[in-house]
């Protein structure tokens, strides 16, 4: 795993485990991350990294409107005479990291260079962009929730009530072990006719 992401990781749980003791949540309430974040009104740290941090793409936007003879420019823009690069895996440099985070909230790389001139059509393409990456992101962890807890794509009945204790079960079998714990039942009959299980 590339050392970023395990860092980007790491700073999400603990934003989040912060968010957590902040709003008096507890793990036993069974808060997903999505929903913390709603409580609080805050974005999660990825996005709230593409906002802060110098590789967003907003920060770059100056450098681009400099004239061509600033060093910030200059920097930005030249190349080296001479030298190589060490063999392997290219370190990643300023340049790539800016590609990456433009793609990653819908932003062509190509198009930085006259997107940027105009400053304020610059700064709300950047929030509406920083905006729909965080909704992607929370549309992913909804499904990632909806198909770790919720039903699976292939039963045609989600839920199976437990006849004694009205527990739900997501699937028949879990039913049917569920109602082994209850000796006595008589519909447990009926979940084994249901299931095909011979007694």
């Amino acid at each position: 795993m590339d050392s970023l992401v395990f860092t980007v990781l790491k700073l999400d749980q603990f934003h989040l485990r912060c968010l957590r003791k902040i709003a008096g949540i507890k793990w036993q309430d069974r808060t997903t991350n999505v929903e913390v974040l709603q409580t609080c009104k805050i974005s999660g740290m990825e996005a709230l990294l593409l906002q802060l941090t110098s590789a967003v793409p907003m920060g770059q936007a100056p450098c681009i409107r400099m004239p061509d003879n600033r060093i910030p420019k200059q920097t930005f823009y030249g190349q080296l005479e001479s030298g190589m690069r060490l063999p392997g895996w290219p370190v990643r440099r300023y340049k790539d990291t800016l590609k990456i985070n433009l793609k990653r909230c819908g932003i062509n790389p190509n198009l930085l260079n006259s997107a940027a001139m105009s400053r304020s059509s610059w700064r709300s393409e950047c929030h509406q962009a920083i905006d729909k990456f965080e909704e992607t992101r929370e549309t992913l962890e909804r499904k990632r929730a909806a198909s770790k807890y919720g039903v699976q794509p292939g039963s045609h009945v989600g839920v199976w009530p437990c006849d004694s204790c009205s527990r739900i079960c997501t699937s028949r079998i879990g039913l049917y072990a569920h109602q082994r714990t209850h000796p006595s039942n008589p519909s447990i009959s009926t979940v084994q006719s249901i299931i095909g299980v011979n007694t």
